[in-house]
C-alpha cells in the first residue's frame, strides 16, 4: 500500500504534465510573407495570374526583374513540386499601339515568362507560350489600371485542380483573382470589359 501511494505521488506530476501540454493549442504558424498569388480554377486547369506592375510597362515585352522575381521563384517552386502537368503561358496587351505590335509583345511576354520559368528549374518540355495581343482584356482599356491589368501573362496548369496546388501551402499564400478583380471594379478603379 506504502509502495503504491510513493508510486501515484511520483507519477502525479508526469500524468498533469501530460495532460496539460495535450490541452494546449499549439503555436500559431508564422504568418506567409511571400508574394500571393490571384489563383482560379477553370474547366482547362488552374489559371494563376501574374501581378501586371510586377511584369511588364507599355509597349515593352523585357520583365522587370527585381519586381517579378519573387512571383516567378514561386511559381516555379509550384509547377515543379505540386504537379506534372503542362503549363501554358497566355500573353496579353492592352490595346495601346496597332494590332501587330500588340501580337508581339504578347508572343514575346509569354516567352519571357518561359525563359524565367526554365531558368528557375520548370522543364522546357512543359511549357507552351501563345500570344492573344489584346483580344482578352480583363478589364476596359479605358482606365490606366484597366491597361495595366491587361498587360499580362497567364500561366495555366492544363487540366490541373487548385486543390493539389494549394495543398499544404500556408494561409494567405493564394488569393482568388476573379475577387481582385471585382475590388477594383467596386473601387470604381477598373471598369468592367464592354461587350
Amino acid at each position: 500500500m506504502l509502495r503504491r501511494s510513493l508510486l501515484l505521488r511520483l507519477l502525479a506530476p508526469v500524468v498533469s504534465a501530460t495532460v496539460l501540454a495535450a490541452c494546449q493549442t499549439p503555436p500559431a504558424a508564422a504568418p506567409y510573407r511571400g508574394p500571393v498569388l490571384p489563383i482560379q480554377q477553370a474547366e482547362r486547369g488552374v489559371e494563376i495570374f501574374l501581378p501586371s506592375a510586377a511584369l511588364f510597362e507599355t509597349g515593352k515585352s523585357a520583365l522587370n526583374a527585381a519586381e517579378s522575381g519573387p512571383y516567378l521563384d514561386r511559381i516555379a517552386q509550384l509547377v515543379t513540386t505540386k504537379s506534372d502537368k503542362p503549363i501554358a503561358l497566355e500573353g496579353h496587351a492592352d490595346n495601346t499601339g496597332s494590332a501587330e505590335l500588340n501580337q508581339r509583345l504578347s508572343d514575346e511576354r509569354a516567352a519571357e515568362i518561359g525563359k524565367a520559368l526554365v531558368a528557375r528549374g520548370v522543364p522546357a518540355n512543359r511549357v507552351r507560350t501563345a500570344g492573344f495581343a489584346s483580344r482578352r482584356p480583363v478589364a476596359s482599356n479605358s482606365t490606366e489600371e484597366g491597361r495595366r491589368l491587361n498587360r499580362r501573362v497567364e500561366v495555366v496548369l492544363l487540366d490541373e485542380k487548385v486543390e493539389n496546388i494549394t495543398k499544404g501551402e500556408p494561409a494567405g499564400a493564394f488569393a482568388s483573382a476573379w475577387d481582385q478583380l471585382k475590388a477594383l471594379i467596386d473601387q470604381g478603379l477598373v471598369k468592367p470589359v464592354e461587350k
